[in-house]
């Protein structure tokens, strides 16, 4: 292999993107003054110290960022773009806000966003809504033919305030039903944009939701082809963050579903608007599975082999585009992590094209568009079962897991795919090859991963979870020596003192990251201290040149004979990958 030319820093890969611009009342209505100025509301309830970032449309697809900023108590936000001219996604991510179905104060989960989209011209001074309405449309657009086109964008704006009756999502601003008396002077479009956000929280009430911002991530699923079906294209969408529970999203969700959870919050005294079903009665005749189509014309293809949504001639003809992305995230099952999907530019990490929640079996599902090309997975957050210790710990900021696929098809259904300390220093290893992440060095690294370990496929094979007893039992020898290898890390952060373990992966990762387990990075020695968090910070320690080779064949044999190991295998089961390991000369 190589010598690494350039130092790998994983803060560097997956640091901060931008700048935070400070946020300032940008008033509820009407226009900003200024030049390249974007201000508006973020609504779920508003959305109180939510990030909202700005992202350059580029050929269809969210590219390059242009400002950040943070929103106020009110869910305003300011940002300033410069002279950008043309399409902007609007993202907004994490914040409080308060749920108009229970009165609770909530956090938004990791992986669950809102979205917007919109053209400006130079100079533009605009004000634009972030809510869930816009965040489907912005869906919506993204997989029809051509992505993000001022065209389609335009088309999914309209379509969705069709649908539930509001002549504009992106500038007027929903009623607050939580506030006394707020149905008062409000436009219908400014009562029904309120309400129908607040029967969507409803209705997560309704069918216990967790947070019931996973319910934005359903309905922007839901939206994604054209349809309010309860589906993406022909898959049936798992309700619950990130699609991360196991309830699936019934068809009349998204139509008598919010019909009836608007109806019921209506008579509820979370209603303070002043407002009675009456007010609602055509939008709630509106929302019937007959209005299903959200351009309501033409007809729904059922297969999935269309090119999405095009318009022309008498109709328009709907088909799924929705390229699907799942599997699980394992240094032993990561519960509650954020995962993000990638675009591959030219060998390095580019735009993101999705973000998701693992569930309690680090599960996790992502709609990836009609993107084609190579695509990058990050795991960061969450909390994992120690299998060590069977201590509870949580991914400390810094240490992350990732795993990369080479090229893939538009619309491809993409399943089982794992993301795991093994595919986090194949992800490293390509990077650092001469171009980086292509699909050939994509390829190299996870089988020379694989082969190191004696896994033949450490993107597709599940790894054994050695904590469950008997979890061995039935299991071919690469899930063993997967689930084994995961856990001799674990024993080896524990021997060292690592005071959480997920240190052990940025160690692991940034050792393979030159192609050699050798305790270096290139030239240079790495420090693992106590990885507290960061990158390799908390002390002192250096990693000994042996770690990744016949240290983690004395840890694999210490986990073996522990009381930790309840998999009913024995040190004898995984004998030819501890030769392996102990006679390495950390080659990969």
């Amino acid at each position: 292999m190589r010598k690494l030319k350039v130092m790998l820093s994983l803060t560097f890969l997956i640091g901060s993107l931008s700048l935070l611009f400070g946020c300032g009342g940008a008033g509820n209505s009407g226009t900003t003054t200024g030049s390249g100025m974007i201000s508006g509301s973020a609504v779920k309830g508003p959305i109180n110290g939510g990030t909202v970032t700005a992202y350059a449309v580029t050929n269809g697809t969210m590219g390059a960022q242009l400002a950040s900023g943070t929103t106020d108590s009110q869910g305003n936000y300011h940002l300033s773009i410069g002279d950008y001219t043309g399409s902007i996604v609007m993202q907004m991510s994490g914040g409080t806000y308060v749920d108009e179905a229970t009165g609770a104060t909530e956090t938004m989960a990791p992986g669950d966003v809102m979205t917007a989209v919109v053209t400006l011209s130079t100079g533009t001074a605009a004000v634009i809504q972030i809510t869930p309405l816009t965040s489907m449309a912005q869906a919506m657009a993204q997989n029809m033919a051509g992505g993000l086109t001022d065209a389609n964008i335009t088309t999914a704006n309209t379509a969705v305030g069709n649908y539930f009756m509001v002549s504009d999502i992106l500038h007027i601003k929903p009623m607050n039903p939580l506030v006394t008396g707020s149905g008062s002077g409000a436009t219908q479009d400014m009562k029904n944009y309120g309400m129908a956000i607040a029967a969507m929280t409803q209705y997560a009430k309704n069918i216990g939701m967790t947070s019931s911002s996973g319910i934005v991530t359903s309905m922007m699923n839901d939206a994604s082809d054209g349809v309010i079906n309860g589906m993406m294209g022909t898959t049936q969408i798992t309700m619950g963050g990130m699609m991360g529970g196991g309830t699936m999203m019934p068809p009349t969700a998204g139509t008598t579903g919010l019909a009836t959870a608007m109806t019921q919050f209506m008579g509820s005294p979370m209603n303070r608007s002043g407002l009675t079903p009456l007010d609602m009665q055509k939008l709630i005749e509106n929302l019937n599975p007959s209005n299903e189509q959200l351009l309501g014309i033409g007809e729904v293809a059922t297969s999935g082999t269309g090119t999405g949504i095009s318009t022309g001639g008498t109709g328009t003809t709907v088909t799924p585009m929705n390229g699907l992305i799942s599997g699980t995230a394992s240094n032993g099952p990561l519960a509650g992590g954020t995962i993000m999907a990638f675009a591959i530019n030219n060998g390095t990490m580019g735009a993101q094209l999705a973000s998701g929640a693992t569930d309690t079996e680090g599960n996790f599902t992502m709609s990836l568009g009609n993107y084609s090309g190579p695509v990058m997975l990050q795991m960061n957050g969450g909390t994992y079962t120690d299998l060590a210790t069977g201590t509870t710990m949580t991914m400390t900021a810094g240490n992350v897991m990732t795993a990369m696929i080479s090229s893939i098809s538009t619309g491809s259904t993409i399943t089982g795919i794992q993301i795991t300390p093994l595919t986090s220093m194949a992800q490293a290893m390509a990077q650092n090859m001469a171009g980086g992440m292509t699909d050939a060095n994509i390829t190299a690294a996870n089988t020379a991963i694989g082969n190191y370990f004696m896994v033949s496929d450490i993107l597709h094979t599940q790894p054994i979870d050695p904590l469950v007893t008997g979890s061995g039992t039935g299991a071919n020898q690469d899930m063993q020596n997967y689930g084994i290898t995961l856990a001799a890390m674990s024993q080896y952060a524990e021997s060292i003192g690592m005071a959480n373990s997920s240190g052990i992966i940025t160690v692991m990762v940034n050792d393979a990251s030159d192609g050699i387990m050798n305790g270096k990075m290139g030239g240079t020695s790495i420090t693992t201290g106590t990885m507290g968090g960061g990158m390799m910070g908390g002390g002192s320690s250096m990693m000994q040149s042996t770690a990744g080779t016949s240290g983690l064949a004395t840890a694999m044999t210490t986990f073996m004979g522990s009381t930790m190991n309840k998999s009913g295998l024995t040190a004898t089961s995984v004998q030819s990958l501890i030769t392996q390991l102990a006679a390495s000369n950390g080659t990969i």
